[in-house]
C-alpha cells in the first residue's frame, strides 16, 4: 500500500454496519445467503487518486508493522487489489467509481469471536465492497462480477424462510459461525429512478452459540460478545418462532 496519511488529513474510517435480527419485513423475500467467517474485520480502502491507500480494522488504521494483522495487507495486495479494480473498469454498474472500501474477514482455523491462535496460518477472504458513492455492491452482483475471486462462500440462494434459518441454526449447513443472508430493497423515486438498498440478516449456529456461552467467563469481551449474540439471535428466533 502507498504511504499513509498523517492522522490529520486521514480519512474517516468505513463504518461497516452492525448486523441485527431481520426485520419481520423480509422474511420470504429473495436473498444469497453467504458463508459468515469467525475472524477480524479488515477493510482496504482505495482512491482514484491515491491508490490502494489504507488498510484499517473497525476502530484503527493498521500498517505493515502490525504485529497481528500486518501479514493482511500484503495477502490482501496479491489475491484482491489489481482483480477488485478490473472488477470495477470491466462493469457499467461501477462508471465512475472514484473511491471504494474492500472489506474482508482475517482469520485461521482455529479463530473463535475475532480472537486469534498465535503462529497458525491465517487467511483473507473478501465478503463486501461499499463504493460510497452508490452503496454496498449488491449480493447478486458481487457474487455475478468477483465470484471468481476468493469470496466468502455463497451457501443459500432462495427465500428468506423460517426452514433456512433454522437448517442453519441447527448445523445443516457447512458453517462454523453461521451465515449471512443478503437481499435488496427497491423503492421506486420520481421520473422512474429507484433506489437499492442492501439489507442484511445474521444467523449463527448452536454449535458457535453454545462455545460462545462456554467461554464466556473468560474475559468482559467474550461476556459482551455473548449478550449481543443472544440478544439479536433471540429476537430472529422468537418472531420468526424458529425454537
Amino acid at each position: 500500500m502507498s504511504k499513509q496519511k498523517s492522522r490529520r488529513q486521514r480519512p474517516q474510517l468505513a463504518r461497516y454496519p452492525s448486523i441485527e435480527g431481520p426485520d419481520i419485513d423480509v422474511i420470504d423475500q429473495p436473498c444469497i445467503a453467504f458463508h459468515k467467517y469467525d475472524g477480524s474485520n479488515l477493510q482496504f480502502r482505495w482512491t482514484q487518486k491515491e491508490g490502494w491507500c489504507q488498510c484499517a480494522t473497525r476502530k484503527r488504521t493498521i500498517n505493515e508493522g502490525n504485529p497481528l494483522f500486518g501479514g493482511a495487507i500484503s495477502m490482501f495486495q496479491s489475491k484482491y487489489a489489481d482483480q477488485i479494480l478490473a472488477g470495477i473498469r470491466k462493469y457499467k454498474e461501477y462508471r465512475n467509481t472514484k473511491s471504494l472500501v474492500a472489506f474482508c474477514e482475517f482469520y485461521g482455523e482455529h479463530t473463535f469471536s475475532g480472537l486469534h491462535r498465535d503462529g497458525e496460518e491465517k487467511d483473507l477472504k473478501l465478503f463486501e465492497i461499499l463504493i460510497p458513492e452508490q452503496g454496498f455492491v449488491l449480493p447478486l452482483h458481487f457474487e455475478q462480477h468477483f465470484g471468481h475471486l476468493d469470496i466468502a462462500e455463497v451457501i443459500y440462494k432462495g427465500s428468506l424462510t423460517k426452514e433456512f434459518m433454522q437448517n442453519v441454526y441447527h448445523g445443516n449447513y457447512p458453517v462454523k459461525e453461521g451465515a449471512v443472508a443478503k437481499g435488496v430493497t427497491t423503492t421506486r423515486r420520481r421520473k422512474g429512478k429507484t433506489d437499492q438498498d442492501v439489507w442484511m440478516v445474521k444467523i449463527k449456529t448452536k454449535t458457535w452459540l453454545d462455545e460462545l456461552a462456554r467461554r464466556a467467563g473468560e474475559s468482559a469481551d467474550l461476556k459482551q460478545e455473548l449478550e449481543e449474540n443472544l440478544k439479536q439471535q433471540n429476537a430472529l428466533f422468537e418472531r420468526t418462532e424458529l425454537l
